[in-house]
């Protein structure tokens, strides 16, 4: 069961890690982060999970469900198994990386969704996702 949960969270990770980016990246670009969720709605890119973490991070709402702490922890598992059975997790290292910076800048208490502030110089006052 401890393996199957590792594989769960290397999935979980790589989600959380992916919409956390999109959003970085439409903010940066200037994308309504909207305008992405209406462009996969329905589709087979469509996600609950993307679709959660995106509202927190519209939101700024990082309250932990699942803490940058733990997440953290669990990456680095996550990497070390795969270490030891000769798979390389490039997208799990790099998750674990962008959770490190979190944790450095005091952030470790924050939700996973945190992601999104590992991608800016300054995560404690990030600019505000455009929407609209």
């Amino acid at each position: 069961a401890s393996k199957l949960k590792l594989v769960l969270n290397s999935w979980v990770g790589a989600l959380n890690h992916a919409a956390a980016e999109a959003n970085a990246l439409a903010h940066g670009l200037g994308v309504d982060p909207r305008a992405f969720l209406d462009s996969v709605s329905g589709g087979p890119l469509d996600n609950g999970y993307l679709r959660l973490k995106t509202e927190a991070i519209l939101a700024g709402d990082f309250t932990p469900s699942f803490s940058v702490d733990n997440a953290l922890k669990d990456a680095r598992l996550i990497v070390e198994a795969g270490e030891r059975r000769g798979v390389a997790l490039d997208v799990a290292r790099a998750g674990a990386e962008r959770f490190e910076r979190l944790v450095d800048r005091g952030l470790g208490e924050k939700d996973m969704a945190a992601s999104y502030l590992a991608s800016f110089d300054d995560p404690e006052n990030p600019p505000a996702p455009r929407t609209g």
